[in-house]
């Protein structure tokens, strides 16, 4: 059985959490940016991946706003982007992230991964929101 979910909400876990959700994070200037859920571990309370999407607006996104927005980067990250940051799941669509390595699974096996924690995934995609620069954007190739 697959339960309807209301929007906005704030999950405790990252087990409400589905692939595709949609994170709206307003920036100091009044400009929004969006993260994605992208990658969710089977029965993970705490830990999930998401994107920070190519996307900026003058009002919160919407999932027709940002449908087809590609992930410009993609971290592991806490559900303390929801209980102490306070950030809401406002939606969901499907990721448009065909082609970018996956963080789970065999495949992923020694390469390279980019870890944020809670704080930093929301000052990331607050200064995103503000300036349309990824912080930290020479250490994107590795």
């Amino acid at each position: 059985m697959v339960t309807t979910r209301t929007f906005p909400f704030s999950p405790r876990s990252a087990t409400a959490l589905r692939v595709g959700d949609l994170v709206a994070v307003q920036g100091g200037s009044g400009r929004w940016s969006c993260l994605q859920v992208l990658e969710l571990r089977l029965r993970a309370r705490t830990a999930f991946v998401v994107g920070l999407l190519d996307w900026q607006g003058d009002a919160s996104p919407t999932a027709e706003t940002v449908a087809g927005c590609a992930p410009s980067v993609r971290a592991l990250t806490r559900i303390e982007v929801f209980t102490e940051a306070g950030l809401t799941v406002l939606g969901s669509v499907p990721p448009s992230d065909a082609g970018q390595e996956a963080w789970f699974g065999p495949g992923y096996v020694g390469k390279r991964t980019r870890v944020w924690g809670w704080q930093a995934t929301v000052r990331i995609a607050r200064e995103y929101a503000d300036t349309g620069r990824v912080p930290y954007a020479r250490d994107q190739d590795g």
